[in-house]
């Protein structure tokens, strides 16, 4: 087994004289064995050597373990740090114990200089943990289970015994005369790794002696198509995400043109992308709520991912933006001649056709403009879509604003930054930046003559649903 472990690490070059690794060790016979053959390797590869060890204080053997560790280490010249966990949890210790002892490893990696982490994981740990990932549920790379060589602190993260078997490692230590001490705990049938070790393991292993090999086949078949997987889906999201001023964008029929199976990773890969700028770890159910619900045949609909944040499927587009809380707006007068800002992205103005001036900035803004028609000293105001309001789109057909972005199939994202001009009774005279009612256009002799001019930032708007913040 020395010379296997020996051989495999220079293969698969886990080491060279320049490597410095730190090996994590309990005291238990998996990573006994695990000091045992790195100190043969040793001896021919010469790279460098030391021993942490986590005493958790959960059990009464944790101070003598301690102890044997650190007379072994000495005896062997072996750099060894020994640090306690000084407040056990209460609730959820074995995740906080886990956490702890990682912590702790890329402190010491850090600080000494170690640039390998080695860990005694073995086959049988291996297939608990992808029975337990199976079991539980999750995303395909989980059922991956414990992954041999992985990045880590200041380099690499290593578990050189995943080929082996506990009974190798048992009979390893028999033959080599190890001390070691076993944890009782891990008798114990009400944690469900421990059920999975006595009871079923044993029965999988008396169906088929080559379980464990399988299960590492498994195990690798399931990291190189999720390593696939995600380089296309991350290449696919780079092409199709759009940035906007307060989230992103993707055009709907390039989601449509996939397979639900594409679509399914497609998702993932791109909530996983987002997550530095969201901080939303979208769930496997609401990936899975997401791919149903893009068979429905509403055209728009839009599902809270959580910290304020919607995916929001728009006719032609899908938004993935943050809620804005939306600012009050007081309706204001709009004045011949007296052009206004109603944001930093849009200006309005209502101009005598010999009066019209846009300021030099705003000359590669997009605009909007029409005639208006309008008696004299009537006023104008500029006010936001209330329910209920009307457009008069020809002389004999009105209808509700909602309606007329409906049938227009407007986004929802862009009706909420529409602009009402109105009358003092209300009567609507412009859609901004959508369309002019009837109204504006009747030339009547008495009547003069007005131009409508709206200058935007588009981008900037697309972005931004809420935007109306009034100066």
């Amino acid at each position: 087994m020395k010379e296997r472990f020996s051989r495999v690490g220079q293969q698969k070059k886990f080491w060279s004289e320049t490597t410095k690794i730190l090996v994590a060790v309990s005291g238990g016979v998996d990573s006994m064995v695990l000091l045992d053959l790195l100190l043969a390797a040793q001896q021919k590869n010469f790279f460098a050597l030391g021993v942490v060890h986590i005493n958790h204080q959960l059990r009464v053997e944790s101070a003598e373990e301690e102890h044997y560790l650190q007379t072994y280490t000495a005896a062997k010249n072996l750099p060894f740090y020994s640090i306690t966990w000084e407040r056990p949890a209460e609730t959820g210790i074995e995740t906080a114990a886990r956490q702890f002892r990682y912590q702790t490893f890329s402190r010491i990696m850090h600080e000494e200089g170690y640039d390998t982490l080695m860990t005694a994981h073995h086959g049988d740990d291996q297939i608990e943990t992808i029975l337990m990932k199976i079991l539980r549920g999750g995303q395909l790379s989980s059922f991956a289970g414990i992954k041999e060589i992985q990045p880590f602190a200041t380099g690499r993260l290593i578990r050189p015994l995943l080929s082996y078997s506990k009974e190798q490692l048992y009979e390893y230590a028999k033959e080599r005369q190890l001390i070691y001490f076993e944890d009782v705990t891990n008798q114990k049938l009400d944690v469900q790794r421990n059920r999975l070790r006595h009871l079923v393991i044993p029965r999988l292993k008396e169906e088929n002696s080559q379980t464990l090999s399988h299960f590492q086949r498994f195990s690798k078949q399931i990291q190189w198509a999720d390593e696939l997987i995600q380089k296309q889906m991350n290449e696919k999201v780079t092409e199709l995400l759009q940035p906007l001023a307060n989230g992103w964008q993707i055009s709907v029929a390039k989601i449509s043109e996939m397979a639900e199976s594409e679509r399914y990773f497609f998702l993932h890969a791109l909530f996983e992308q987002l997550f530095n700028e969201t901080t939303v770890a979208v769930k496997e159910q609401q990936i899975l709520f997401l791919v149903n619900q893009w068979k429905s045949d509403k055209s728009q609909w839009q599902f809270d991912l959580g910290k304020g944040w919607l995916f929001k499927k728009e006719y032609t587009n899908v938004r993935i933006e943050q809620l804005q809380p939306v600012q009050s707006f007081v309706p204001r007068m709009l004045l011949p001649n007296q052009p206004i800002y109603l944001s930093d992205s849009q200006w309005i103005g209502l101009f005598s056709s010999d009066k019209l001036a846009v300021p030099e900035n705003l000359a590669d803004w997009s605009e909007f403009r029409h005639d208006l028609w309008l008696e004299d000293g009537m006023k104008l105001q500029v006010d936001q879509r209330h329910p209920g309001d009307r457009v008069r789109l020809t002389e004999t057909l009105t209808k509700k604003v909602s309606r007329y972005f409906i049938d227009k199939k407007i986004p929802d994202s862009h009706r909420e930054q529409a602009w009402l001009i109105t009358d003092e009774q209300r009567n609507v005279y412009s859609v901004v930046p959508f369309t002019f009612s009837y109204l504006s256009i009747d030339k009547e002799t008495d009547k003069i003559h007005y131009i409508l001019l709206y200058k935007y930032q588009k981008k900037q708007l697309e972005g931004e649903p809420n935007v109306r913040k009034g100066y």
